[in-house]
This record gives C-alpha cells, structure tokens and sequence, in this order.
C-alpha cells in the first residue's frame, strides 16, 4: 500500500513538473526572452499601444523597441512586465489616467503568471475572488511583446465608438480602488528602480472634449498628485511637455491617438531621449510645436 502511495505522489509530482515546463516553453515561444543589449522597452494601456510608432522611435534612437501596451493593460499586467525586463534597460512607462481608473473587472490581467504580482495585489485590498480570477487568465500563455504595431490611419476627423458620456460616467467620482492601483503602480515603478533601469515616464493627451471632462472632475487632483508621487521616488525628477501640432487631426478617438499623433509623438519623444539625462515625465499635449 505504502508503494502504492509513493508511485501516486511520484506521479503527480511528475505531472506537476510536465506542466509547468510546458507552460514555461509555451510562454517562452509566445514571447521571445532574449533581446539586443541595447533594446528599448515600453509599456502601457490601449494610448501607448495606439500611441507610439515603435518603429519611429526605433528609427530616432537607432535601437530595437519592445513593447508590451496592450488595451486594458492594467497595474497587474505592469507588475508582470517589470519582472521580466532585463537589468538596467531602458523602459518608457506610460502614466495612464484611465488605467487608474478603469474598474478593475475591465483590466487585460493576462501577461503571465507571477506570484509577486499577485501578492502585491493581496497587499492592496484585491480580494481572493479577483486574485483567482486573474490566476486563471493566466493559465494559458499568451503573446504580449511586440515589435511592430499597427496604427490607426489618418482621418480629418475623430471618430470615437463611445459616447463622452461613457467617460463622464468614470470622472462622475473617485472609485474606491483609485489609491490602491496607485500604490501597486508605484510598485512595479520601485521593481524597475532596483533592476537600474533608466525609465522614461509618458501621459498622453486626451482630446479637448475628454480633457474638459477630466478638468471638471472630482478625480484631477488625485491623478495630478499621483505624478508627484511617482517623482518622489528618484533622487532628480522633472517634468517636460511634448507638444503635437494641430494643424492636422491627431487623434483616433477621445484617448487615443492616429497614425499621425503616433508618429510625431515618436519622432519628438525620441529627441527628447537622446538629449535628456533626467528621469522625465513628458506630458503629451495637442500644440502648435
């Protein structure tokens, strides 16, 4: 019986074992692990990935771009991306007002297992249903870095598929989690700050109509002080503004921009890189130069 015993254990420690070197293979072929010294990381929400031409700012800094924005990328998708950067990269994170506030429900959550993450998240009120939730998302790899993407092409005009009313529906007043997506956002910041990582923080613009909702919010004050936050924890900090022309329709809806705000942003923001030896957050907004 006591063989018997030990042959079923033996078995299922097997078995365990087999799984998790096909989930490790299977995330390793998805998402290829090993990258040029120099290679240039981002991450974000749906704005980054929309956002930033990677291979315009490849171009401007003559260095391969990875990025891992995704849409609904949320704090736990950035905790899982700070993990698996390599040592002292360059890294330009996205600061997303509406990653802050979107209900957590509606966050991506599928960027691969990672027990540090799902701790943090256990830290900072996440219940054992959401974190359950999430653990079973990841279950099967999926590919989240990406060297190309594409962009969304140019119209005269934005057209957006959601109304503005449903983002008066997030400003109308503070969710509850807002301080506590904060604090695992400064998290996953701290984790690029111990791996030496030179990071590049970014806000994208909203279009003047979801700007002037934001502006008439209960949330701006919180979301202005979250940047003070961020900037507390290096030893220099600034901000600097990137401004895009609007002689041409830049945006592809009320949060994201076109092929054209994508590829002037990248253009600019690559300048920027090159000259700047300050951690910098650039706060992106629709201007004349």
């Amino acid at each position: 019986m006591n063989k018997f015993i030990k042959k079923i254990v033996l078995f299922l420690a097997g078995l365990g074992m087999l799984n998790v070197l096909i989930y490790l293979s299977l995330y390793l072929y998805h998402n290829r692990m090993f990258f040029e010294s120099d290679a240039i990381f981002a991450w974000g929400d749906s704005q980054m990935y929309e956002g930033m031409d990677l291979t315009g700012l490849s171009v401007a800094l003559d260095k391969k771009v990875y990025s891992s924005a995704g849409y609904g990328a949320g704090v736990y998708d950035f905790l899982a991306f700070t993990e698996r950067v390599p040592e002292a990269s360059e890294v330009v994170v996205a600061v997303s007002k509406l990653m802050q506030i979107r209900r957590k429900e509606n966050d991506y959550n599928r960027t691969g297992l990672s027990p540090k993450g799902l701790f943090a998240l256990w830290q900072n009120n996440y219940s054992e249903r959401e974190i359950f939730t999430i653990v079973k998302k990841n279950l099967k790899p999926a590919a989240y870095i990406r060297s190309h993407i594409k962009l969304t092409p140019y119209r005269d005009t934005m057209q957006s598929n959601l109304p503005i009313a449903h983002f008066q529906n997030y400003y109308q007043q503070i969710p509850s989690f807002l301080t506590d997506k904060q604090n695992i956002y400064l998290v996953g910041i701290k984790n690029l700050i111990d791996k030496k990582c030179k990071i590049i923080f970014l806000e994208f613009p909203y279009h003047p109509q979801l700007a002037e909702v934001e502006n008439q919010s209960v949330i701006l004050p919180k979301t202005e002080n979250f940047k003070e936050r961020i900037g507390s924890l290096f030893p220099e900090f600034q901000t600097d503004t990137i401004l895009l022309a609007t002689d041409k329709n830049i945006f592809k809806d009320f949060s994201h921009l076109n092929e054209l705000g994508a590829t002037l942003l990248a253009e600019k923001l690559g300048q920027r890189m090159k000259e700047s030896k300050t951690t910098t957050l650039y706060i992106v907004r629709p201007g004349t130069k």
